[in-house]
């Protein structure tokens, strides 16, 4: 069998090449049985579609192939009309016992795109079975549903409203989804249907920057300071700093954008949940664009300070980002 999978989702690809390995590979003989090769040039490619497995059972060729398509700073791999013509005869004639996966991953928050019209992309998708994984957007429904999908796999029910606080908790990172899907069926056993509360109780702590962010906002230094310290107990002090920062500078955006687009649109700008935008625009409803943008100038000034040694990093970020 010959595939081709491509998109920006790099754990669900992961996801699909591991139920073809486990599907197609005998455990006895994956060493020599599982073979990942990456961006070959037209020779190799061949020679691999080519040559005849000599081993027991089935064999599983990935075949990572980004610099078919892109260049990707690190050159890029170019093939000859007589290349293609090899190519597409290989295809051809690929032996039962060998599955290949061609495999594109792109990066995320980027407007790239595989050129359809390329003789390499219309060869590949002639012979093989094609699967694109598109980026989920958090405010996109069928990210909601996603995460419901999987959660039933798991033998979890996650209602829409769940699903909803978690994406507004663990955004759009699948892998983090997936392992903190698999805490909550620990931590709740017997029971199955996730709650919120078993979200809030339960799930990665990034919310409580977020709570974080609040205090500051409002200028509540005590227990801005307070829950920076709880923070720094189990997380980098530059991590807090970095969800910090993108998370006043989604803020300012918002305020900005406010006095000429919809929340939808700015949802959309974004890529955040509209309820989420709204929620925000609310909360800001007295707070200038000059105050966010000193608290961000702030921000940044602490952290150069902390990362030339100037100062030490305890409380200053919070210090410096109520600085007025």
């Amino acid at each position: 069998m010959l595939y081709f999978y491509f998109g920006q989702e790099e754990f669900n690809i992961e996801t699909e090449l591991n139920k073809l390995k486990s599907k197609l590979v005998d455990k006895t003989f994956l060493a020599t049985n599982y073979k990942v090769c990456d961006n070959p040039g037209a020779g190799e490619l061949i020679e691999i579609l080519r040559t005849p497995p000599l081993m027991f059972g089935k064999v599983l060729a990935v075949i990572n192939c980004e610099k078919y398509f892109f260049d990707t700073g690190k050159g890029k791999v170019n093939f000859e009309d007589s290349d293609l013509n090899q190519l597409e005869e290989a295809l051809q004639d690929v032996s039962d016992s060998l599955s290949v996966v061609f495999v594109c991953r792109i990066d995320r928050d980027c407007s790239k795109k595989i050129d359809c019209r390329r003789k390499i992309y219309k060869i590949i998708s002639k012979y093989c079975e094609t699967k694109e994984f598109p980026e989920f957007k958090a405010y996109q429904k069928e990210y909601a549903a996603y995460i419901q999908k999987q959660a039933k796999q798991k033998d979890l029910v996650v209602s829409s409203e769940a699903a909803s606080f978690l994406i507004e908790r663990l955004g759009t990172n699948l892998r983090l989804v997936d392992s903190e899907l698999e805490k909550l069926k620990l931590l709740i056993y017997p029971e199955k249907t996730v709650k919120k509360e078993d979200i809030k109780n339960i799930c990665s702590r990034t919310e409580d920057i977020f709570l974080l962010a609040d205090y500051i906002l409002y200028g509540k230094k005590d227990l801005a300071l307070n829950e920076y310290r709880k923070l720094c107990s189990d997380k980098h002090y530059l991590e807090i700093l970095a969800v910090l920062q993108t998370s006043f500078a989604k803020m300012l955006t918002m305020k900005i954008e406010s006095a000429r687009l919809s929340p939808l649109e700015i949802a959309g700008k974004l890529k955040m949940p509209e309820f989420i935008v709204k929620k925000r625009l609310s909360d800001m409803k007295n707070i200038s664009a000059n105050r966010l943008i000193q608290i961000r100038k702030n921000l940044l000034t602490a952290e150069a300070r902390i990362k030339t040694g100037e100062i030490g990093f305890y409380d200053l970020p919070v210090e410096m980002a109520l600085l007025s």
